[in-house]
């Protein structure tokens, strides 16, 4: 395996969540992107299915340790991972580069339709500790998405991940170009500042 290199880098919030805003009005579903740290950097949820998941059943902590243990797979190896989640649900998971060899986070997309099976959303139901009426409610609320549109969208998040580590490169070279002219002009008024003593 090649050696890869993990670097933290300040994210352009303002613009990842416009890339995860565009992947969502297509999906309607989950996405996150973590830093190296397995920081959420941001977000966002559309999917009734997905917020009584994450944030009304008592072990909602499925949800996210499991989407970072397949974002910390995407950092290690550099490549895309795609599994089931334990709510059924498949989940894309992307690293965002710096360079060939430089990771600084990962793209996380649902990019599935939740169980439509009365049978699956009650063991799932039951597996988070959530009542299962409220989570078969949120199925029901749900719009299915065509499978055409679902393979769409996958592409999409892949190239959205590259746009997010293409401009995060540009605002990373951007940063360090200006602290080298910070640090070049800290030191040019340190030499005139020592020249007047």
């Amino acid at each position: 395996m090649e050696n890869v290199k993990r670097l933290k880098i300040d994210f352009d919030i303002e613009f990842i969540s416009n890339i995860q805003l565009f992947l969502m009005n297509l999906l309607n579903t989950h996405d996150i992107v973590y830093d190296i740290d397995g920081n959420i950097v941001n977000e966002i949820n559309t999917s009734a299915y997905c917020k009584s998941l994450r944030f009304t059943s008592e072990r909602k902590e499925l949800c996210h340790c499991y989407s970072w243990e397949l974002s910390k797979s995407a950092i290690y190896y550099k490549k895309v991972f795609e599994d089931n989640c334990p709510g059924g649900l498949t989940i894309q998971t992307i690293p965002i580069c710096l360079d060939e060899n430089t990771v600084i986070g990962a793209h996380c997309v649902t990019i599935s339709n939740p169980p439509r099976s009365k049978f699956s959303v009650y063991d799932i139901a039951s597996q988070y500790k959530i009542d299962a009426h409220i989570l078969w409610d949120a199925v029901k609320k749900s719009p299915l998405i065509p499978k055409p549109i679902l393979k769409i969208a996958a592409e999409q998040g892949v190239l959205s991940t590259e746009l997010m580590s293409k401009v995060m490169t540009r605002v990373y070279m951007l940063q360090q170009s200006e602290e080298a002219i910070a640090k070049k002009f800290h030191s040019i008024e340190e030499i005139v500042k020592n020249k007047k003593e």
